[in-house]
């Protein structure tokens, strides 16, 4: 996919173009549903998006032609006031827009343009991204520039060989009410209009026939606001009725004339947005209104717009297939879509919430966000563990169990791809001793704006073992690699030596919960009559029982590993061996529960899960691989693997992973060739996918098979399906059952698929 190629795809899917740390997206891109400009929702917009032109004048009968962002063809918002006493003119609305055909436009996307183009139109959105200041050392300017709230957009309209005139528009037609016009000064030339004081979009004229950056005209657009976008353009006395609901913006082109408009879409959340903790967004501290939000946009378009283009062009010359780039490409413009920053007791707060569900900073997405965050903001990374260490954490107990569990006839399932069920009364009641467990990490912040108590989720349960359970050693996992992933790329000796007693605590958390075997053997008290899960919350039991998990035991590996050399720096000799030595006993119980070449999911041969087999064996991985390239591990990926024990758990993994994907009965792919990461649910998700395809090829080598090449190579056009037709209107979406986007959608854990372009 070379720089504004069309794309070779189904066209019709959402695409979220969003500002850092603002949690606002303005979403299209999927024929016939709303979308537009949406704030801290986990979904697209309640706006239709017309985008389009008519020939004639603005006040010309003719239809206008659009691209077809809209649910209908005719708005009847009026009739909720016109009812039997409507006028002719009002009652003989004509329809909004007619749409183009799917073949009369083409779409270019790349990793900060959206382009759409028609007969002589084009429609452009320009979302870039990069290192996100920090106010402790940078100044108002730099923050002004990081944090601004707001993506521009270009619509063009070439009426060089016409010999009349014609017209273009852009407008914006709202489900709620409490739509204006901007009237504060943003410029000459320029015009605006708002949504009460959240959001709104301004925009100014430029002449485009002999320049391609576009030169200053005496002419300007026009606003109106209106009940449909074609009233609105057309009306010649009333353009602006302040009972209107669709607001937008329009310009004249002349024959022989190539205009254009710049649009910055932007949105200004004053005030407390938070509860649980007072937090209002940082950009408030910078940015006065919105009116300076749109008109910064406008001033410093230019600016952004090449430098969307210039991250265009890094991704056009990374060595990536054309596939890999698309889905990097809408990875990360949903991964933005759900950035937030914001100030607490006048210190920055990051929070990246979850996609649909908006969870807070949720620790099993933080942990594989890691690695993107680290390129762009380490700063974040540093701010996101110390807030987990300061309010989300706690100390628990682990439960031995004083008698065997005999499951009741309810409980047993032989099927391994059904979920695990409600605990019965026997299971929820079953006896236990207590012995110390230690310091863990909640699951997530909290939800929806709503920061949870200290020391407390918004997501976990007692008694439970499915879904919304706890996942306390895993959680233990994520904050001890995300601290280790931090160090290895900043060097900050001094922050870890400030977490000397955290590392500590963290090391006997992880000895206490690990039995004889080095990894988790045992519940935490907080689950009560439950057991604890993993982030495969809702596969079955091959991923959703922490105890005894393969992917746990590699995880808590890779965190020993990274724990050894946070160990090193701090100059403890004596916890560092024994986390070395850890890390290799781990490592040997993983290679001797192999069997005929595969590795159980679950090492219970009672278990259902004992019969799944999962690629995410191999996911722990891509951390030890990370502490390699970043140096910090001080020698090659080969000497990560030198002990015996650790030596053989790679060439089990390896055998492990080739076997699964070459599998005759193809069980961990799809029909189509998606990667299905357990061979007993149909639930994947194309975030972990990415670390998957990333450590077979870093860590396993196994791509240089021209059969596993080739696997991967269906695989990746698979996965551009899931999200071109299976998701397409719920933009970026992680959980796929067949193909389908089913649940975490708007999601931004994909962003791990940048780790392709290394």
């Amino acid at each position: 996919m070379t720089k504004h190629a069309p794309l070779p795809y189904h066209l019709s899917f959402n695409a979220q173009h969003s500002p850092m740390g603002a949690f606002m997206s303005f979403t299209c891109g999927n024929f016939g549903t709303r979308g537009g400009i949406g704030l801290q929702i986990g979904q697209p917009g309640d706006q239709e998006v017309f985008i389009g032109y008519k020939d004639g004048d603005r006040h010309s009968d003719n239809t206008l032609k659009c691209l077809p962002f809209y649910t209908a063809a005719v708005n009847r918002a009026a009739d909720a006031f016109l009812v039997e006493q409507a006028g002719p003119q009002e009652q003989n609305v004509k329809p909004d827009a007619v749409p183009f055909g799917e073949r009369e436009f083409s779409r270019s996307y790349s990793w900060a343009t959206d382009k759409w183009v028609a007969e002589g139109m084009s429609f452009t959105v320009y979302s870039p991204f990069g290192a996100i200041p920090d106010p402790a050392v940078d100044g108002k300017r730099k923050m002004r520039e990081g944090l601004l709230p707001a993506v521009v957009a270009r619509l063009e309209l070439d009426n060089t060989k016409g010999t009349g005139t014609r017209t273009a528009m852009f407008a914006l037609n709202h489900a709620r009410p409490g739509c204006r016009i901007l009237e504060e000064d943003l410029g000459s030339g320029r015009v605006a209009f708002a949504f009460r004081r959240e959001a709104g979009g301004a925009a100014e004229l430029l002449d485009f026939t002999s320049s391609r950056k576009g030169v200053k005209t005496d002419a300007k657009p026009f606003v109106f606001m209106r009940w449909s976008a074609s009233d609105g353009v057309r009306e010649r006395h009333n353009p602006v009725h302040l009972l209107g609901s669709c607001p937008g913006f329009g310009f004249e082109v002349p024959a022989g004339k190539k205009y254009g408009i710049t649009i910055a879409l932007g949105s200004y959340l004053e005030g407390f947005q938070t509860n649980g903790m007072d937090g209002r967004y940082l950009y408030t501290r910078y940015f006065k209104s919105l009116a300076d939000v749109l008109k910064t946009a406008l001033d410093t378009s230019g600016k952004m717009i090449a430098a969307a283009q210039a991250l265009d062009k890094k991704l056009d010359e990374s060595a990536v297939s054309d596939d890999q780039r698309f889905l990097i490409a809408h990875a990360t413009h949903s991964y933005y879509g759900s950035t937030q920053l914001l100030e607490v007791d006048k210190k920055p707060l990051w929070v990246v919430n979850e996609g649909e569900y908006c969870m807070m900073n949720t620790l099993d997405l933080a942990v594989d966000h890691v690695f993107w965050e680290l390129d762009h903001n380490p700063w974040l990374v540093r701010n996101l563990l110390d807030e987990f260490v300061r309010r989300y954490s706690y100390t628990d107990e682990v439960k031995v169990y004083t008698s065997e569990f005999a499951q009741s006839s309810d409980t047993v399932q032989i099927d391994p791809s059904q979920a695990p069920p409600p605990p019965d009364e026997a299971q929820l009641n079953r006896p236990y001793e207590t012995k110390p467990g230690g310091l863990s990490f909640c699951h997530d912040m909290g939800a929806h704006n709503n920061f949870s108590p200290q020391g407390r989720s918004s997501y976990e349960l007692a008694n439970l073992t499915g879904c919304f359970s706890y996942m306390t050693q895993e959680q233990l996992c994520n904050w001890i690699l995300t601290a280790g992933c931090y160090v290895a790329k900043t060097r900050d000796v001094a922050w870890l030596k400030s977490n000397k007693s955290v590392v500590e605590a963290c090391l006997e958390s992880m000895i206490n919960r690990s039995g004889d075997v080095g990894f988790a053997q045992f519940d935490s008290t907080r689950c009560a009559g439950g057991q604890e899960i993993t982030t495969y919350d809702s596969l079955d039991h091959s991923l959703a029982q922490t105890r005894n998990n393969v992917y746990i035991a590699v995880k808590s590996w890779a965190s020993y590993w990274a724990l050894a050399l946070m160990f090193r720096d701090l100059e403890n000799s004596v916890d560092q061996k024994r986390s070395s030595d850890l890390a290799a006993k781990v490592a040997s119980a993983v290679s001797d529960q192999a069997v005929d070449g595969v590795l159980p999911a679950i090492f219970e041969k009672l278990s259902p899960g004992y019969s799944s087999r999962i690629l995410p064996a191999a996911e722990g991985c891509v951390y030890p691989l990370y502490f390699v390239e970043t140096g910090w591990a001080g020698c090659a990926l080969d000497e990560i693997y030198a002990t015996p024990a650790e030596k053989g758990m790679l060439e089990a993994l390896k055998t492990h992973t080739r076997n699964l994907l070459l599998d005759p009965e193809r069980r961990n792919l799809f029909v189509d060739g998606g990667i299905k990461l357990s061979s007993t649910s149909n639930n994947s998700w194309m975030s972990k996918i990415s670390i998957f395809m990333h450590v077979t090829r870093k860590v396993l080598h196994l791509d240089a098979d021209p059969a596993i090449a080739e696997v991967f190579k269906k695989a990746d056009a698979a996965h551009v399906q899931w999200q071109t037709e299976g998701s397409s209107y719920w933009a970026c979406c992680d959980q796929i059952v067949s193909g389908e986007g089913k649940a975490s959608r708007y999601y931004p854990r994909i962003i791990t698929s940048a780790l392709w372009m290394e």
